[in-house]
């Protein structure tokens, strides 16, 4: 089953970045429609694609960017993709040669940025990689030969208070991205939400009408054993009937030939 995850960085009231991951075709699609309709209606005004991570697309997924790059384009804005994958990129190639108006494709997000009017925008790398879209993954305690385990990550330091007890330094807030003023992505985020519940309450009833096809299938296998059993139960007795009949008639063509015998010879 495919799947598609949508992530939204706001980087002003008017700028949106939104990093897909995963597969956009047509199951998909609605997915990122619940996030892409709504935005024509609300102050965004250029919204940013990070296709790096976004190991698929067909033309389904370009229809979709490309009605809310139209709707944008109408209110002065516009929807471009930055870091698209070789595939993806080609395909959009071809789309642009029959649409002049088909949207702006950036080989870095710092160019798409620039495109939207943002002078500068940078953000603290995560500690253990560089900046991939995806949580980052933390590595494994090593062990020593003596089977203790040797720390991976700083701990946090004990201060002495008076009396003698020690607490721990609480770790600094890590920083909040900004998010639109208005509550424009409240609604989005409610239609995800809702999206998600009736994919899962679709799931469990495909769940349950396959359990039901599997019993219905096993009655049926069922049943069709017993019809052949009968079957052969019906053949059995219709052979001892044609025996039993033939034994019959033997006796009775005995029992008559020495009363006819008589009769002749008197």
């Amino acid at each position: 089953m495919m799947q598609l995850s949508v992530r939204l960085v706001p980087i002003d009231d008017a700028t949106l970045v939104i990093a897909l991951t995963g597969e956009l075709d047509t199951t998909t699609r609605p997915v990122l429609a619940a996030f892409l309709d709504p935005l024509p209606r609300s102050p965004v005004m250029h919204v940013l694609v990070a296709a790096g991570d976004l190991w698929f697309c067909d033309l389904n997924g370009l229809e979709q960017l490309a009605a809310t790059h139209d709707a944008l384009l109408a209110k002065g804005g516009h929807l471009a993709v930055a870091e698209p994958r070789p595939p993806l990129r080609r395909l959009i190639s071809l789309m642009s040669e029959q649409d002049q108006t088909f949207f702006p494709v950036f080989a870095s997000m710092a160019e798409a940025l620039a495109s939207a009017g943002v002078a500068e925008y940078r953000t603290e790398a995560p500690p253990g990689g560089a900046y991939r879209h995806l949580p980052y993954m933390r590595p494994l305690p090593r062990l020593q030969s003596g089977g203790r385990r040797l720390r991976t990550r700083r701990e946090p330091s004990l201060a002495f208070q008076a009396g003698g007890a020690t607490t721990r330094e609480a770790p600094a807030a890590s920083p909040v991205a900004p998010v639109p003023s208005g509550g424009s992505l409240a609604p989005l985020v409610e239609r995800s939400r809702m999206l998600r519940r009736q994919a899962f309450d679709q799931k469990q009833t495909l769940a349950r009408r396959r359990a039901t096809a599997v019993e219905a299938r096993s009655l049926l296998h069922t049943t069709l054993e017993r019809c052949d059993d009968n079957l052969t139960a019906i053949r059995s007795n219709l052979v001892q009937a044609r025996a039993v009949a033939s034994l019959g008639h033997l006796r009775v063509g005995s029992l008559k030939l020495p009363t006819s015998f008589r009769l002749n010879g008197g």
